[in-house]
């Protein structure tokens, strides 16, 4: 009975591990659908379009994109997950940041004529996919730059420009920057 168990559970958590490396591949595509259908020229200009369509589109990417996330079940993928949209949000705010104007979201339309406006509900979700989420850790708070200094070497020749930088903005962090590598040294 117990190697029936352990077998039973090996099979479903190998069920769970394929499952989610299928899930993830699309959760990728699904950003990168997102991110192409509002960059203009198929990326020449790195320049968000302002069509209705394209918006709604990329919307829906993003719509779908969450969705699925939330089938995610093994950590490792989750975590796979988080770094991937980490990416794909800083280069969405990127281009968004590009928007300078409210008449951003109205246009002719070329072919009738007509305004056009984008939805405000796709351009909403659109946006809110570019911001970070309040709720979500950042992993570097967790740790401590004097050690990473150190530990790198960071305050070494080849890197005196970082060195110069830190003892302009704050001589306090390079003051005992400088104490811990003199206390390794002794």
């Amino acid at each position: 009975m117990g190697a029936l168990g352990i077998t039973w559970k090996k099979n479903i958590t190998d069920r769970h591990y394929t499952n989610d490396k299928e899930l993830l591949e699309q959760l990728k595509a699904s950003l990168k659908m997102a991110y192409d259908s509002i960059l203009a020229n198929n990326g020449k200009d790195q320049l968000p379009i302002n069509d209705r369509l394209r918006w709604l589109t990329s919307a829906r990417h993003i719509t779908r994109y969450r969705q699925l996330r939330s089938e995610l079940r093994t950590n490792i993928f989750k975590t796979i997950c988080d770094e991937q949209e980490e990416f794909w949000r800083t280069k969405f705010y990127t281009l968004l940041e590009k928007i300078d104007s409210s008449r951003f979201f109205s246009y002719i339309d070329q072919e009738r004529m007509d305004e056009e406006h984008i939805e405000p509900k796709s351009a909403a979700i659109v946006l809110s996919f570019s911001t970070w989420k309040e709720d979500l850790e950042d992993p570097i708070d967790d740790l401590d730059f004097e050690q990473i200094v150190v530990k790198y070497n960071l305050f070494a020749p080849k890197y005196q420009h970082f060195k110069h930088y830190v003892e302009r903005i704050s001589p306090e962090k390079a003051e005992r920057i400088r104490n811990l590598i003199t206390s390794q040294c002794t």
